[in-house]
């Protein structure tokens, strides 16, 4: 194997942080995105749980999720390109910075995707190129003539609904005061005066709800989308936080990335 893989759901926000980290890390990789649906079954095919996004394969060891890609590349990066203060020389950085990507990733980021895919995935020609970009032909051929079928198994896979897709955009709005609240006082990043993981994890987890530039995901064009999905983006893009994103994007994302 020339460069180690990635193996992704194509639109996710953690996999789109698994990109960025990588290419902030510097590290040459490969990219086999898959549709949803499908990447499950790549996932298993390579052994681990379904949960196990993106996974990172290197030298025959393998490495499923943000969890276990993030100490692996922070212990080898050069001390001028770590994410993470120290944590016994900086507790109280160390901990606030975990502790605000935990909450965009895993609280505020799970509801963009109930809000993202309930929405969304009701028009076909909008979602496509989310779906699809660069995956194998047959995944591509299955999504073109199963689309309703492959909605149906998310829809109920996530237990989606408008009264859950409703409620998470009252929590996603949450998260945007919580984030603003911190970014009042004018500061450039979240933690401290430098770039750490907890702000790609706000990037990435945010970044679908004001469409970011930048984002790798392939995210929907807000023109073809439905007047009440872009009346969100372009409130919430206009907040501090959602400027914030997309400085992020705009000032830390590689123009190049080392997928090869």
């Amino acid at each position: 194997m020339k460069n180690p893989l990635l193996i992704t759901l194509l639109p996710s926000a953690d996999v789109d942080l698994g990109r960025w980290l990588l290419a902030h890390y510097q590290v040459e990789y490969s990219e086999r995105p898959h549709a949803p649906i499908f990447h499950i079954l790549a996932l298993k095919a390579w052994g681990v749980g379904k949960d196990d996004y993106p996974l990172f394969v290197r030298g025959g060891e393998k490495y499923g999720g943000i969890e276990k890609m993030l100490p692996l590349l922070e212990r080898e990066a050069a001390q001028n390109l770590r994410l993470l203060p120290d944590a016994e020389k900086e507790p109280l950085l160390h901990k606030e910075a975990w502790d605000l990507q935990h909450y965009a990733r895993w609280e505020m980021g799970a509801d963009v995707v109930n809000w993202s895919y309930w929405n969304l995935l009701k028009y076909k020609k909008v979602v496509w190129p989310s779906i699809t970009k660069d995956v194998p032909w047959y995944e591509k051929l299955t999504c073109q003539f199963g689309f309703r079928g492959i909605r149906w198994l998310m829809y109920k896979g996530l237990k989606l609904d408008q009264a859950v897709s409703d409620a998470s955009l009252e929590k996603i709005c949450a998260g945007w005061d919580k984030y603003d609240e911190i970014l009042k006082d004018g500061r450039e990043y979240l933690v401290g005066d430098r770039l750490t993981f907890a702000d790609l994890a706000v990037a990435t987890s945010g970044g679908p709800m004001i469409l970011a530039q930048g984002y790798h995901g392939m995210l929907p064009n807000q023109a073809v989308c439905p007047p009440e999905m872009q009346k969100v983006y372009s409130e919430l893009r206009q907040r501090p936080t959602g400027r914030f994103i997309q400085r992020i994007y705009d000032r830390h994302r590689p123009d190049q990335l080392l997928c090869v």
